[in-house]
């Protein structure tokens, strides 16, 4: 078999393993996909040795420079990982289950996953494959090693759905039948990897098509009960659908955006996506850092998106209320639905375990997804007023007056708004991104957002000019200077100082006690 290492670095820790122990074989997804052909990219590797994998890995990450994590003590498991370039690399070095590569390879998940390639450090290199999955990956199917297998680790009924999705697969009748019968096992595993499998399905092409495979197996509801629950409720026009595909439909348009935003080919590519970009484009450029930019543990912000469409809709099942209006026609309201849905958001995102940065980020983007329709509705065919801009993106700021949040919500609406409708591109469609445009431009013009972050007037020039005591009437006083400088209303700190002063003559603060 023929492979070789895309990045440097790895053919020197190879071959530098290589020269401390043998054999020493590649094991897992790197020998999948060579064999499918999917090279490009790779960082990270498993490699197993037959036994002294800690001692062997620390070696060698001290000669070489990488950093070494005992990974697993107790299972001979090491962990290097190396730095210097823009995405880290890593490889996990295991001693062999009992000490034997057919017992390994016997306890992987799927066939297509246990397969070894021997490095012989020459380009050339013996595989082994003792379950048939080189028949498997010609079949494109995702087949169990042993009937075991599953029900020994049950993350891999989720890691079944994931690599069908990302590799394009079919899931064996066997392996199907088992994965349903003990779907409900999924919750054992721990949060963590939950989260992790998650992610990576979520992040993949089609992830509206992850999400319906969980639940067609029986994963959805053990580990995502609020997404599950959505399924069956009825919506009202101008929706035509129930809350459940309503929100698969979400998910595919925030995968468009995600995609065009990160500069993938072929990201929406019809002619309501076409507006969008149009509206977007000016700004694309200043959304870059963002998007490409991580949140925590290597989670791209650009990939949120996808799930802030998955979760914008959680709280309709529980608000939702019936209007009888006559000829057996009913009429379903979801009142407050979003914030109801941010705090299950966050409850679930939190045990999941995502970071306390994250977990808000989701929780303000449910929490507001409905105030871009709001803010396009009361200004009609007019633009959106700086003003308002400015309290969209106060509002959805947080304590950081940070507007990624905000930018978050306006890409999350584009993506709602087209899936309210089974008609594409959707009514009002050209002015609706108008709007959205309109936000995104004043998130990211120097002379918009970032520039009422830092105030023309603050508190001590207030207390000083006008003998005002701290407290919540001079917080409303700097919050109104504020707004005004965001209408510009004002564009110095005299003219803010004398807009205070004839605020101040006509209501007066309230005396000291």
């Amino acid at each position: 078999m023929q492979w070789k290492p895309q990045q440097p670095a790895f053919e020197a820790l190879l071959n530098a393993l290589a020269g401390e122990v043998q054999p020493l074989y590649l094991v897992g997804g790197v020998v999948r996909d060579a064999l499918l052909g999917r090279t490009a990219g790779v960082s990270d590797l498993d490699v197993i040795v037959e036994r002294d994998a800690l001692t062997v890995a620390r070696r060698v990450a001290d000669r070489l420079g990488w950093a070494f994590y005992p990974l697993d003590e107790g299972r001979d498991v090491a962990r290097l990982v190396f730095t210097a370039g823009t995405t880290p690399l890593v490889c996990d070095v295991a001693a062999m289950r009992g000490g034997d590569l057919f017992l390994d390879l016997q306890a992987r998940d799927f066939t297509v996953n246990a397969m070894a390639m021997r490095w012989q450090g020459r380009g050339s290199h013996e595989l082994v494959d003792l379950a048939s999955g080189q028949a498997d990956i010609a079949a494109r199917l995702l087949r169990r090693v042993t009937p075991t297998g599953l029900a020994e680790d049950p993350i891999r009924l989720l890691r079944a759905v994931r690599l069908a999705v990302q590799l394009g697969f079919t899931i064996e009748d066997q392996t199907q039948l088992q994965i349903l019968r003990i779907s409900d096992t999924v919750r054992l595993s721990s949060p963590e990897r939950i989260r992790d499998e998650l992610w990576k399905m979520l992040a993949s092409p089609t992830p509206d098509v992850a999400v319906e495979m969980m639940r067609a197996h029986g994963l959805l509801r053990p580990i995502l009960p609020e997404v599950a629950e959505m399924e069956g409720v009825a919506q009202t026009s101008p929706h035509d659908t129930d809350v459940y595909q309503h929100t698969l439909r979400v998910v595919r348009h925030a995968v468009q955006l995600r995609d065009w935003l990160l500069g993938r080919t072929g990201a929406g590519d019809n002619e309501a996506a076409a507006t969008w970009q149009a509206a977007l484009a000016p700004h694309r450029f200043a959304l870059l850092p963002q998007m490409t930019g991580t949140t925590a543990g290597e989670r791209r912000h650009a990939d949120w998106l996808v799930w802030h469409a998955l979760w914008h809709d959680v709280g309709k099942p529980a608000t939702r209320t019936a209007e009888a209006l006559g000829d057996d026609q009913v009429r379903y309201r979801f009142f407050d639905h979003e914030n109801v849905g941010a705090a299950m958001t966050a409850r679930r995102l939190e045990w999941l375990k995502f970071s306390r940065n994250e977990v808000q980020l989701a929780e303000t983007v449910v929490s507001a997804h409905m105030r871009p329709h709001h803010l396009d509705a009361s200004f009609g065919a007019d633009a959106i007023s700086r003003r308002a801009c400015y309290r969209f993106f106060r509002d959805t700021g947080g304590a950081q007056q940070d507007n990624s949040a905000g930018i978050d919500t306006v890409m999350l609406a584009l993506a709602d708004y087209q899936g309210i409708y089974a008609a594409s591109p959707p009514p009002n469609w050209a002015n609706y991104t108008r709007h959205m445009g309109e936000l995104v431009a004043y998130a990211t013009a120097p002379d918009g957002f970032e520039e009422v972050r830092t105030p023309l007037v603050d508190g001590r020039q207030l207390m000083a000019r006008f003998q005002l005591p701290p407290g919540r009437h001079l917080r409303d006083l700097l919050e109104r200077l504020r707004e005004a400088q965001a209408a510009g209303e004002i564009s110095t700190t005299e003219e803010g100082l004398d807009l205070a002063a004839g605020w101040l003559a006509v209501a007066p603060p309230p005396e000291r006690p």
